[in-house]
């Protein structure tokens, strides 16, 4: 082989590896595009402080890892070429360099599908949550407190709605939207358009089109369990906090009574103002209200 095509080859087997790793997320964008759907339509949201900001820190630090893996690679290139022409060209094959090589590049690629399949959960579960805050700013206008992100023992509330007529730990739950589902029920039937994203409570359970669930309910249960207690106990008067659990994007029916609000997001505005789980005194909403805000300040009140 000439000297050309030795470096060519060299430069090829380098520049492969990279394209393993850029395959593989390209696969899995195109398969979660292809199965998955967010519930909600992001750019529907109402922007929250600092969004645009927060938009810019995100691109600017992508830049910054970008730029720091571009310099590592152009000066380790031509360095890395070099030692492959040289085998090539004696003909001793790297066996050892080979298949360590092999070994990282498959532990990278399942690393991509580990944090890809976790990036895929946050982004769904932000989306869901940016969804419920949107909503719950109706209940502000209502003289409703709401904090949000509420640091519990070990766990955290997502959304926490304080008011005269009592005390609403809201568990926001976010599901995607299969596009198997959607293609078997949006045909022209009466029922067109459904089924492919409706939620159903019925004896305990929680039925999606293609999926069952009970671990939101007893999760919600809960973390309104563990509000009532601390509450409680920070308050010195007995505080009874009610679960909510929503599913942003879902359209909500129950089938069966359920213990507690199953709703879609849209929806609360329009049912906690309706609940009557505990009368609070003014005096007793400022209280709650500073206890919660002090948990939500302070670190240091974590896990007490």
């Amino acid at each position: 082989m000439t000297d050309f095509s030795n470096s060519m080859l060299s430069l090829a087997i380098i520049l492969s590896s990279m394209f393993a790793i850029v395959g593989v997320m390209y696969g899995l964008l195109k398969y979660r595009d292809a199965t998955l759907k967010l519930p909600v339509d992001r750019e529907q949201l109402t922007r929250i402080p600092a969004y645009g900001l927060q938009q810019q820190i995100q691109d600017l630090q992508m830049d910054l890892i970008g730029s720091m893996l571009m310099g590592a690679m152009i000066v380790s290139l031509p360095f890395a070429v070099s030692s492959l022409k040289a085998h090539i060209t004696i003909g001793q094959f790297p066996w050892i360099s080979v298949t360590t090589g092999l070994m990282g590049l498959a532990y990278c690629g399942f690393k991509t599908w580990k944090n890809f399949s976790k990036l895929t959960k946050l982004r769904l579960g932000h989306t869901a949550e940016i969804a419920t805050a949107n909503e719950l700013i109706g209940l502000q206008a209502l003289g409703y407190q709401v904090f949000h992100d509420v640091q519990a023992d070990g766990f955290n509330i997502d959304h926490l709605a304080v008011g005269k007529n009592g005390v609403f730990a809201i568990e926001t739950k976010g599901r995607h939207k299969r596009n198997k589902d959607l293609l078997q029920t949006n045909g022209n039937g009466p029922s067109s358009g459904k089924k492919g994203y409706q939620v159903f409570y019925k004896d305990g359970r929680l039925n999606f089109p293609s999926w069952t669930e009970t671990k939101p309910i007893e999760q919600a249960e809960r973390q309104a369990k563990w509000v009532s207690q601390w509450l409680t106990k920070a308050t010195g008067t007995p505080v009874s906090s009610t679960p909510v659990l929503v599913f942003p994007g879902w359209y909500v029916t129950c089938q069966t009574k359920p213990p507690f609000p199953i709703v879609n997001h849209k929806q609360l505005v329009g049912t906690i103002p309706t609940l009557r789980t505990q009368a609070l005194t003014q005096q007793q909403v400022d209280t709650i209200i500073y206890q919660v805000a002090q948990r939500c300040l302070s670190k240091s009140e974590v896990g007490k």
